[in-house]
């Protein structure tokens, strides 16, 4: 097997001084938008960059009030999505149509009227206050925007549920049984989705146009810098010299960029461009490694720090500080990615793939030594986000720090061109989130307003009569209908909004409940038959969207399983010992599982080895429900049987090998 070109992937670095103006933008810009060049470019370059700015703005000082904070972010982020979505797919070319600027302008008009309404909307009485005709028209048109915005840059899936629950909330007295209510009449529910902070301008829209928006332009600042190449030349330093080498970078660095970018989609777009080519080159076949690449980048949205928008949204949901949910989330991280990596192991193990030449591998210390100021950054992240600040000034913080860190070496340093070109890609890369994130918030604040989330509460809690098993099983169930063809993000709202009080009534923490919804969250992107990160890794590989999609849902059981302990284990105990036997009992679960599927340790095991691995697996997974004392005796057994199937399976085999014929006319050699 031939090793790759190493000039085409391997050791790559990014010196942005050598890189032309014009590529720099196309490598951080979102390849679906539109491009302007003249007026029209500088106009948009403006107003994105003066967002990112803005906001940036914010993270030091005291904000402007929270209609005024969120009106104006949604003032930026719908009329450009206008301007740079097209709206539809099939159109080509950069030129606007009079619809576009139409939709842009109405966009612009209903929020900046919010921004200059805030002090009267926060001085009326909701529900009691007449309601002027100008602000239901605008709150219409402000509907209509949005759900148009969000049509184009994420699909009508999230739309349609919009209007469902719009429809609930106008027709309440024509529904049976419990879901019936008093009905919420038009004037009235504009009232609360438009000039009230329980509607579009609610926390999740308030999440988006603070932290989250900054975080998104860290991940897009540190990209700018070379990032991605040094993340990616890490994986190679550490991991491709190994036996299946390929795939083992495409686990690290996938997850090093997915602690940055939370998008699933993106990390296969950037990391499996090369990772995936590299895998098949040396021995995998192309379902596995576009399903190899796919869970680890789904593990991207589980991994600490970022772990993308739903983390930020838990923390507002849970009123948890995001650095406990970020301390809680990195031991099922690790245990997730574990199980990726050992399947990766075994699979080379099983076909003899070597590892890539270790002479065209980039250096540890070099790559170490060239990346130390994005390693400085996200430690400082890390370190400020330990130490209380909030996500936003830690964020803003980032940012600025990473930018003065740039600058001193001249391979990083970002020229003013190319650091307002950074500014408009971190905006840009925003407005999807942004459109996706103003939808959910409706959804949301219609769910409140309803009464619909008690209803569903009493519903499920009679479904399940008082089971937490059952319970966990149906918010999976829901999460993976719920989760076809919708991000992740909008996906852990609209769930989490239905379903953790449900969880938290039959006795779970609120903490338990959410990181449960946000695992299950997770699923829909990999489980066919609407997989939608499988389908951009079978694309990239050439291979059957539905043959990868099962492929990647043998491979990333962990996703289906760490909600189970996070249930019924102790990954969430405040005792640590609790929480270390948990995982080492884990390791001995996921590596015994993947053997068992495999059906390969050092040499292919028959049915009976595979059953008996299987129960080493099921043995160590069982030991981790309840306390350590409860579950000693389970792990004790798994962790002795799988060492005696370690090192009893090669003598029992060649006991049970036939001797060979003695041949009396020549001699047998032994």
């Amino acid at each position: 097997m031939t090793n790759p070109n190493p000039d085409s992937v391997l050791g790559s670095t990014v010196d942005v001084a050598e890189i032309s103006d014009a590529d720099f933008a196309e490598r951080l810009f979102p390849a679906e938008q539109r491009k302007f060049s003249g007026p029209l470019g500088w106009s948009v370059t403006i107003a994105a960059a003066s967002l990112s700015l803005i906001t940036l703005y914010f993270a030091f000082t005291a904000t402007i009030g929270e209609i005024a904070t969120r009106s104006l972010h949604l003032f930026f982020t719908i009329p450009l999505t206008f301007l740079l979505y097209p709206a539809f797919k099939s159109a080509r070319g950069n030129r606007l149509s009079l619809l576009d600027c139409t939709f842009a302008l109405i966009g612009a008009v209903v929020f900046a009227w919010a921004f200059f309404s805030q002090d009267r909307y926060l001085n009326r009485y909701v529900g009691f206050d007449e309601v002027p005709l100008t602000d239901i028209v605008l709150g219409l048109l402000a509907l209509f925007v949005i759900f148009e915005a969000t049509r184009r840059t994420v699909g009508g899936v999230i739309v349609s549920l919009n209007l469902i629950f719009i429809l609930y909330a106008v027709t309440g007295p024509y529904w049976p049984g419990l879901f019936e209510h008093r009905g919420v009449p038009l004037p009235e529910l504009i009232e609360t989705l438009y000039m009230d902070t329980t509607g579009i301008f609610n926390f999740v829209t308030g999440i988006m146009a603070t932290f989250l928006f900054v975080f998104l332009l860290f991940g897009t600042l540190l990209r700018a810098t070379g990032g991605d190449a040094v993340f990616t030349n890490l994986a190679l330093s550490i991991a491709g010299h190994k036996r299946g080498g390929p795939a083992k970078v495409a686990v690290i660095s996938s997850a090093l960029m997915g602690m940055l970018s939370g998008s699933s989609i993106s990390n296969v777009a950037t990391t499996g461009t090369m990772t995936i080519p590299l895998m098949k080159r040396t021995g995998y076949k192309p379902h596995e490694a576009a399903a190899i690449e796919v869970v680890a980048s789904v593990g991207g949205g589980l991994t600490p720090p970022l772990m993308g928008a739903g983390a930020f949204v838990m923390a507002s949901l849970t009123s948890e500080p995001l650095a406990k949910i970020l301390l809680y989330s990195i031991a099922p991280a690790i245990l997730y990615y574990f199980s990726i990596y050992v399947f990766t192991d075994i699979k080379a193990a099983q076909r003899n793939l070597k590892g890539l030449d270790k002479s065209l591998l980039p250096s540890l210390s070099v790559t170490l030594l060239q990346g130390w100021h994005i390693i400085a950054a996200i430690s400082t992240l890390i370190a400020l986000l330990l130490m209380d600040y909030t996500p936003f000034f830690s964020a803003g913080a980032c940012v600025v720090a990473t930018f003065v860190m740039a600058l001193t070496r001249k391979s990083t340093r970002i020229s003013l061109r190319k650091m307002i070109t950074t500014l408009e890609a971190g905006a840009r890369v925003a407005l999807s989130i942004s459109a996706l994130l103003a939808s959910a918030a409706i959804i949301y604040g219609v769910v409140v307003q309803t009464g619909l989330l008690i209803k569903i509460t009493s519903i499920l809690l009679k479904f399940s009569d008082g089971s937490v098993l059952i319970a966990v099983v149906l918010i999976g169930l829901i999460s993976y209908v719920v989760g076809m063809g919708m991000p992740v993000t909008a996906s852990y709202v609209i769930i989490a909004a239905l379903g953790a009080p449900f969880l938290q009534d039959l006795g779970l923490s609120v903490l338990a409940a959410h990181l449960i919804i946000f695992w299950f969250a997770q699923d829909s992107t990999i489980t066919p038959p609407i997989c939608m990160t499988a389908f951009v890794g079978a694309r990239i590989a050439g291979s059957d969207p539905m043959q990868t999609g099962w492929e990647c849902v043998k491979l990333g059981k962990a996703l289906y399983l760490i909600p189970l302990v996070f249930a019924f284990g102790s990954l969430l105990d405040s005792n640590i010992y609790e929480i270390i036997f948990d995982v080492l009992c884990l390791f001995i679960s996921f590596w015994a599982m993947q053997v068992a599927l495999t059906g390969y340790w050092n040499r292919p095991l028959g049915p009976g080895f595979r059953l008996a691995y299987a129960a080493i697996a099921g043995c160590a997974f069982y030991a981790t429900v309840g306390g350590y004392e409860e579950g000693a005796i389970f792990a004790l057994i798994a962790a002795f049987s799988a060492l005696m199937m370690v090192f009893a399976i090669p003598r029992m085999i060649r006991f049970q090998e036939p001797k060979p014929v003695q041949n009396h006319d020549t001699e047998t050699p032994e």
